[in-house]
């Protein structure tokens, strides 16, 4: 993924993103092509490096049934939103184009599948367990759960890098960015906390920075 440096996620950043667990695009590629499928996806860190993503495939899926050529991918979309040039304070002197502010993070690692049930059922117990009680899955009952765990194959991704974007209008002034947090903050609000707390920062420290420069040069040239 092309990430210029004033997008990129800090470790942090990315690692929080993973924490959270979330739907997200598993690509692979097998003898017979590419293949993706969107997953349920949670983080386990196994202390040290950048741990390990589990999820769980119907057996049927061809990316269930056959060997990974190379690493997988697991794409996990944040948050995305249109942002209109009319949020922008500084539209009304110099008009400007449209575009899409986005977080995302891309996560590589190796694949592998576990063909137990009981690994797979296991797999979604703490998958249910982290968005729900346990008593959620204790009324299916054990017979009904065995049977749908034989339908499924566990996912592992144990992740050797990850790379977090976040084209968040960094690049704007700081006005603009302050007038797009307020646009999405109703319908997007980790976009405008973001806005607010990341980007707005740095581009004001940028603004500041140019502004310096130039004092700095018009005192040369004096």
């Amino acid at each position: 993924m092309y990430v210029p440096d004033h997008f990129a996620l800090t470790a942090e950043q990315s690692r929080e993103i993973l924490s959270r667990p979330r739907a997200a695009n598993l690509v692979t590629h097998h003898a017979s092509g590419l293949h993706a499928t969107l997953a349920p996806f949670f983080h386990v860190d196994r202390g040290g490096g950048h741990g390990t993503l589990v999820t769980h495939l119907v057996r049927t899926n061809p990316q269930a049934r056959e060997a990974a050529d190379g690493e997988a991918l697991v794409i996990l979309d944040v948050d995305d939103a249109y942002v209109s040039p009319a949020w922008y304070p500084t539209n009304a002197d110099q008009p400007d184009v449209p575009t899409w502010d986005y977080v995302t993070v891309h996560a590589y690692g190796e694949l592998t599948l576990h063909d137990d049930p009981e690994w797979a059922l296991a797999a979604a117990r703490e998958l249910t367990g982290r968005h729900e009680p346990d008593s959620v899955l204790a009324d299916v009952g054990e017979d009904r759960l065995a049977r749908m765990a034989r339908a499924i194959v566990g996912v592992e991704v144990r992740l050797t890098r990850v790379v977090g974007k976040a084209k968040m209008s960094q690049n704007r002034h700081p006005v603009d960015i302050a007038g797009v947090a307020e646009a999405l903050g109703e319908h997007h609000g980790e976009m405008a906390t973001f806005l607010r707390e990341v980007s707005l920062p740095y581009a004001e420290a940028r603004y500041q920075l140019l502004a310096d420069l130039r004092e700095t040069r018009g005192r040369r040239l004096r």
